[in-house]
């Protein structure tokens, strides 16, 4: 994937809901290096829509991540005219609107068209089954080795009370039908871990490996998921006589994650090109 035929004036803002952990950390500056490579003729910025961990980022690290509004200001002040905004979002619920809201919020606040800036929105990683099969085949190095009958996977996935929270349930439907006891669950969403329990239960295996289904692994995976916590996932499916297995690793440390979240952010840079066109 190369960007060499887009247009010198477009820029791209990758935004998370953000994170103070180091080791997420890590991981979006991996995915900044990594479409910084395949885009290498525009601006790749990163900006949080937490304005929570964009302060805890700035107090704990002394690192400094622009909000949506200051991301775009940034690339506007770069002399880019266009910006593909890319969520990175697991599913396009609540926190995805806001992003959306904020973006186009920016775009109408300058009447001038000499100084209005274009922007187009990149689909988070899971907008459609075609992506949830897609990162599907992205994932067996987490179980390649698992015995069978005795091991399952138990995936924690953060969930949304936005209705987008169904795609959850899509995915671990096409994780059952491609793996079989590979079991996809959220931390506020549905199913939950009570309903993992049973379903685990049910099998009667007696460990599972637990992996956080997210982007990066900061704060819910240390704490909601591994953490010592009496109710984290680890600790609640301990006391329930599971065994697990876990190991803090995040979706966003997978190539071929970042390659479909690259795919998106490709459709919206030809969004923004025709435009232009139809307009030129």
């Amino acid at each position: 994937m190369r960007s060499s035929y887009f247009c010198r004036k477009t820029g791209m803002l990758l935004v998370p809901h953000g994170s103070a952990s180091p080791r997420a950390m890590a991981t979006y500056e991996k995915i900044l290096a990594l479409y910084r490579k395949d885009f290498p003729d525009m601006p790749v910025l990163l900006a949080f829509t937490s304005r929570l961990m964009i302060k805890r980022l700035q107090e704990r690290e002394g690192i400094a991540i622009p909000n949506i509004e200051e991301g775009l200001g940034k690339l506007s002040g770069q002399g880019c005219k266009q910006v593909v905004v890319q969520s990175l979002q697991i599913v396009p619920g609540g926190e995805f609107h806001r992003l959306v809201s904020l973006s186009r919020e920016y775009e109408k606040k300058d009447t001038d068209p000499e100084k209005k800036l274009k922007i187009a929105i990149g689909l988070p990683l899971l907008s459609g089954l075609e992506d949830c099969r897609r990162v599907s085949k992205n994932l067996p190095d987490l179980w390649n080795d698992i015995e069978p009958k005795k091991e399952a996977v138990l995936l924690a996935g953060h969930g949304t009370g936005h209705p987008a929270d169904a795609i959850y349930s899509q995915m671990a439907q096409v994780l059952k039908k491609d793996y079989g006891m590979v079991l996809l669950g959220t931390i506020e969403g549905f199913p939950g871990l009570l309903e993992m329990i049973d379903e685990l239960k049910a099998t009667g295996v007696q460990k599972v490996r637990l992996r956080p289904f997210l982007l990066v692994a900061g704060g819910h995976a240390e704490n909601d998921i591994s953490g010592p916590a009496p109710d984290s996932w680890k600790s609640t499916l301990e006391r329930a006589g599971i065994e697990v297995d876990f190991h803090l690793s995040a979706l966003g440390e997978i190539e071929g994650i970042v390659q479909i979240l690259k795919e998106h952010s490709l459709k919206a840079l030809e969004e923004i090109e025709m435009q232009a066109d139809r307009s030129g």
